[in-house]
């Protein structure tokens, strides 16, 4: 009976080694069937996405400005887009809520004198006025000074002038007064609804202003309030403005620079 069993031992022998004559591979074990795999694809490389955004602008900034004279110091906002010369004794603050009228990014500053006065503003990116004025609601009004001021404007539309300082009084049943930078004729045969202290300004400054007030209107008594300037007459208007301190404002203003 143990023949049998030495046989088939022996069968099993040969057919092992058939097996692995025939397959060539020293370490093949019977039940190992290689993994099939598919074909490989040739690898495509995947180009990087392009961008479309444009690369920020950086905006111009001013230079450093020569120290002023004695008595006088320099003042320059955080991104040296505006700069000018005060009193050393006088103040500048920004304006935390400078109200409606203005698009979004403005700069906004009030200057105040030794006494805590306001003497001036300085806005930028103003809302442009869309005033309609009928020459028959237009007021008379007179200019008592204007001097030209190195300020970049680009305004083209009819009645634009090069920058100016302007102090100039329109009639109401008082005169009323108002000083500031502009770069537009006030109205046809010297009357106007409103007049401007505005200059339009590059893209990235916009409509600005540096003056006591944006814009100047003829008052009727119940609008009149208590910064509100106004005089009897011409002749006591010019006795004010020939005063020192306007003197100051006058070379505080007209010593603005705005980057362009």
């Amino acid at each position: 009976m143990a023949q049998p069993v030495q046989i088939r031992i022996v069968g099993a022998g040969m057919m092992v080694a058939a097996a692995v004559a025939l397959s060539g591979c020293n370490d093949f074990v019977i039940g190992d069937r290689p993994p099939s795999t598919a074909p490989s694809e040739p690898a495509t490389s995947a180009s990087a996405p392009v961008s479309t955004s444009a690369t920020p602008q950086a905006l111009p900034m001013l230079p450093e400005r020569p120290a002023p004279g004695e008595g006088w110091v320099a003042f320059t906002d955080e991104q040296r887009l505006v700069s000018f010369e005060l009193p050393e004794d006088w103040t500048v603050e920004p304006i935390e809520d400078p109200g409606d009228g203005f698009e979004e990014g403005g700069l906004h500053f009030e200057v105040l004198n030794a006494d805590g006065d306001a003497k001036a503003e300085l806005h930028t990116r103003i809302t442009p006025r869309r005033d309609e004025c009928e020459q028959d609601a237009a007021s008379p009004y007179t200019v008592l000074a204007s001097e030209p001021v190195d300020i970049p404007s680009t305004a083209e539309a009819e009645g634009s002038i090069e920058p100016r300082f302007v102090l100039r009084l329109i009639q109401g049943f008082r005169f009323f007064s108002s000083y500031g930078v502009t770069d537009m004729v006030g109205g046809a045969e010297n009357s106007a609804c409103v007049l401007l202290n505005t200059v339009q300004g590059p893209e990235h400054i916009g409509l600005y202003s540096f003056g006591d007030r944006i814009a100047l209107a003829a008052l009727d008594p119940s609008q009149v309030g208590s910064g509100t300037e106004s005089f009897p007459t011409i002749a006591d208007a010019q006795k004010r403005f020939d005063q020192a301190d306007f003197d100051q404002i006058r070379r505080m203003i007209t010593s603005l620079q705005v980057a362009s």
